[in-house]
């Protein structure tokens, strides 16, 4: 397998002639391709024996040319290697189209094999007809990958700039972190999910022979995030809006019955708003979750069954997420619930949260309910059994879920030392110091 590089000889029987330089890649004797690149040299200026221009040649670029030449090769053996590995099929014009891509040069439908966005479009069309680890995409998904997208076009329109494949670099990692940070004022979480979008679009164009820039797989080029200030319930507040009396209100009561059931099971709103029923006999929810696919299995807990018994074994009614975001509000104001914590809260006329001392009422939302039950049992069970019923793919992700403060570890492990000392009998036998 080879690379060779060189000028058209009939073309330098003139004085002063130029040539195009044609490359020459071949493969044992089955292949053998001949394609030009269509820069134009003098041919007085060409080294053949070094396979580039002359370092005293008056070529314009000469060192640009040089240096594309050079990644030239090492793309067609790339390209060449990953081709044959997925048994692609090699035509006369395979040479002849490794270099058009390089290049840039491409027919109007095949923009998507050198432009950044071009290619993320046609990532998005085709993303109804992919498969997530053996499963469809959810539409959710597809979702986040068009605001990604809208994110771009308003940096490339900001910028006045057309994103190809080798601009995807550390430089426009920078300018488009500031540009969501300045124009389209967004927090570090928001901006980390269009990255993670990034880096994984950068992985499949790379797994598709096309030329992105090295740089996205830095160090430096990864998702930010912040430290969410999100709340949860203790188990004596969840108690306590089981217990509390909303005979008043039939509104409150049943978004109260809701609001345990989501507390008690860990389903996300988009799943315990819209159960179709729950079985006291068989003793066990078992769902197939709307965001992920997965599906989980549920024990009833004792306020989940007692709430069906009420019920006459019929569900609470459903009512829109916006308005269960924001009657539990209400009911955990009318609990009591109301002392004053740190958290995020989003600000109406910003459209984005803010981190500030509010009331605990007013940062409790439909989240809550799984972070409340992941955190509830945390320490008491194994994680594994957890993350079975929450549907969370890996321990870590599972951990961010978490949200016991140092204080509730140091109260913890005060109870741990105090159960151990009365369990085995210790009683302190030092001498007080006089």
């Amino acid at each position: 397998m080879k690379v060779k590089y060189f000028l058209v000889e009939s073309q330098g029987k003139q004085k002063n002639a130029y040539s195009n330089i044609y490359v020459r890649f071949w493969v044992g004797r089955e292949y053998d391709f001949k394609a030009n690149t269509k820069i134009n040299v003098l041919f007085d200026s060409w080294d053949n024996n070094k396979q580039k221009l002359k370092q005293r040649a008056s070529t314009i670029n000469k060192d640009l040319i040089n240096s594309q030449l050079k990644e030239l090769e090492k793309v067609i053996f790339d390209k060449w290697t990953l081709d044959t590995l997925n048994k692609s099929n090699i035509t006369k014009d395979w040479l002849k189209d490794v270099i058009n891509v390089f290049f840039g040069r491409a027919k109007s439908d095949e923009l998507y094999k050198i432009y950044f966005v071009d290619w993320v479009e046609k990532f998005i069309e085709d993303s109804p007809k992919r498969l997530y680890k053996g499963s469809p995409i959810a539409d959710r998904t597809i979702k986040h990958y068009k605001t990604t997208l809208y994110k771009i076009q308003g940096f490339e329109s900001h910028n006045k700039v057309k994103l190809r494949f080798e601009n995807i670099d550390l430089k426009f990692y920078r300018d488009f972190i500031d540009y969501c940070r300045t124009v389209e004022k967004l927090g570090n979480n928001t901006i980390g999910g269009y990255i993670t979008n990034f880096k994984m679009w950068c992985k499949n164009i790379e797994l598709e022979g096309l030329p992105i820039n090295p740089q996205y797989k830095h160090s430096e080029f990864m998702a930010l995030s912040n430290k969410t200030k999100d709340t949860y319930l203790n188990e004596n507040e969840i108690d306590n809006i089981y217990n509390f009396d909303f005979e008043d209100s039939e509104r409150l009561d049943n978004v109260r019955d809701l609001f345990v059931i989501g507390l008690r099971t860990g389903l996300r709103v988009s799943d315990f708003l819209y159960l179709k029923e729950i079985s006291i006999e068989k003793g066990f929810i078992e769902i197939e979750t709307a965001k992920t696919g997965t599906t989980v299995v549920i024990p009833l807990h004792p306020q989940v069954r007692a709430i069906i018994q009420k019920r006459h074994g019929q569900l609470p009614y459903t009512i829109s997420e916006q308005k269960f975001n924001l009657y539990i509000k209400e009911i955990c104001k009318k609990v009591g619930i109301t002392e004053e914590i740190e958290g995020a809260k989003m600000n109406p006329d910003t459209k984005r949260k803010e981190v500030g001392v509010y009331p605990k009422y007013e940062l409790i939302s439909s989240h809550t309910c799984r972070r409340s039950f992941a955190t509830n049992l945390y320490g008491k069970l194994p994680n594994m059994t957890i993350m079975s019923i929450t549907g969370h793919g890996t321990e870590a992700v599972f951990l961010k879920y978490i949200k016991i403060t140092k204080k509730e570890h140091a109260e913890t492990l005060k109870r741990f030392w105090a159960n151990e000392q009365e369990n085995q009998g210790l009683t302190t036998v030092l001498r007080a110091v006089k």
